[in-house]
């Protein structure tokens, strides 16, 4: 290896230059343009191969002196469900293998993220000789465990696919030990080669700030705000925040009377699931007391975190819970569910509550206490806050590099 190592990370589904929230856009986009950033101000040159999805996607995008996000055409130029991609998945292969071939590029690393860019990295690892490092963001299986009522489960393509990937994956990234234990115990991945990297936050966007300064700027003075912040889909529970609210207005109308909760985020795809939504918040009689917000920029979003009285993040499943390490960054109490990676971000009692289970009266019943007690609401903030300085881009970056190093130099 001679000069800048050079990776080629892999990213099919979405682009992180995607805005969070949107479609199939979420903390993985956040972790690879984050990482690949400061990785590129480590020294490393930096490729990331996402799928052209229309628009100005079709165009190069340099977001750092040595990182690029390179669009590769793979069926329509165009958004596309997710369910449709795994047919694309040897034309965008072919895609990644000619832009490297055409600008005579070798890469020193593969990255891929998600089980579908896993499936083009063992490719590209026999076909350049390279070390494959994989990330999953989420697991098929620990999702399959626990799907939302009609949820469909993941179909055995992605669970087949995301076995071959951990078995030809040099290194595997785990966000928290507990997701270690997964690939470990349901995957059967080799310990040796799980390494753990939590993803971090950036602390110049998500700190402590004036509350009612945020209010204001968010036209949401006078009230009391539960927030939620992720894609509108089942397995998020964004329905599960509906219900949350609904029990908090009728176990304590008092403390709840301005109470509103405000919902960040989209759809993924055009399946219904804001009027669903709506028409279950009207069927609550909650209807008035929902407001649904579009995504938001990052520094908007901070501003939401630090306007809400407490963070709602019910999810069915969490690999980590980047909403809720924002939100503790920004001083901001989080009701999480108890699974996943919110059991690493979220200590129950200290910097948060966790709740075993989804029933909204549970959750409820934790987000008046932090409403009745605003001295408990500020001391639980500030040692969010305090802790989630554990967590940053930079940390994470290095980690990667590490592992980088020791896949090169191992191969």
């Amino acid at each position: 290896m001679n000069g800048r190592p050079r990776v080629a990370v892999l990213s099919v589904h979405t682009s992180p230059v995607d805005q969070p929230g949107i479609g199939d856009s979420g903390g993985m986009n956040v972790y690879i343009l984050q990482v690949a950033e400061r990785l590129a101000a480590r020294g490393l040159h930096v490729d990331v191969f996402a799928r052209c999805r229309g628009g100005s996607d079709h165009e190069v995008k340099q977001v750092a002196s040595e990182a690029r996000v390179i669009p590769i055409k793979a069926g329509p130029c165009e958004p596309l469900p997710k369910a449709e991609l795994p047919r694309y998945l040897p034309e965008f292969l072919g895609g990644v293998l000619r832009e490297a071939k055409e600008h005579d590029a070798s890469y020193d690393v593969v990255h891929s993220h998600y089980w579908m860019s896993g499936w083009v990295g063992r490719a590209a690892k026999q076909v350049w000789d390279a070390p494959l490092v994989a990330s999953f963001h989420t697991l098929g299986k620990v999702k399959n465990y626990s799907l939302a009522r009609g949820e469909a489960p993941e179909p055995p393509v992605r669970l087949d696919g995301e076995t071959r990937v951990i078995a030809a994956a040099d290194r595997i990234l785990a966000a928290t030990p507990a997701e270690a234990g997964q690939l470990v115990g349901l995957y059967r991945a080799d310990p040796d080669h799980v390494r753990l990297v939590p993803p971090g936050v950036d602390h110049q966007v998500f700190g402590p700030r004036d509350r009612a300064e945020a209010r204001e700027r968010l036209h949401l003075t006078h009230l009391r705000f539960a927030l939620y912040v992720g894609r509108l889909q089942a397995h998020k529970g964004p329905d599960v925040a509906i219900r949350i609210l609904a029990e908090a207005v009728a176990r304590d109308p008092e403390t709840s009377r301005d109470l509103v909760l405000g919902i960040v985020g989209g759809p993924s795809g055009n399946d219904g699931e804001a009027d669903r939504l709506i028409a279950l918040a009207d069927a609550l009689g909650v209807g008035e007391r929902v407001v649904l917000f579009p995504p938001q920029s990052q520094r908007r979003l901070a501003d939401f975190y630090a306007a809400a009285d407490v963070v709602l993040v019910p999810s069915r499943s969490e690999s980590f819970g980047l909403v809720a390490l924002e939100a503790a960054a920004c001083g901001t109490p989080v009701v999480a569910a108890a699974v996943g990676g919110l059991r690493t971000i979220v200590e129950d009692g200290r910097t948060g509550f966790l709740v075993e289970g989804h029933d909204a009266a549970e959750h409820a019943e934790r987000v008046l206490r932090v409403l009745r007690d605003p001295v408990l609401q500020a001391s639980v903030g500030a040692e969010a806050s305090r802790r989630a300085l554990r967590f940053t881009w930079d940390v994470t970056a290095d980690e990667v590099r590490r592992v980088y190093d020791e896949v090169i130099h191992a191969a």
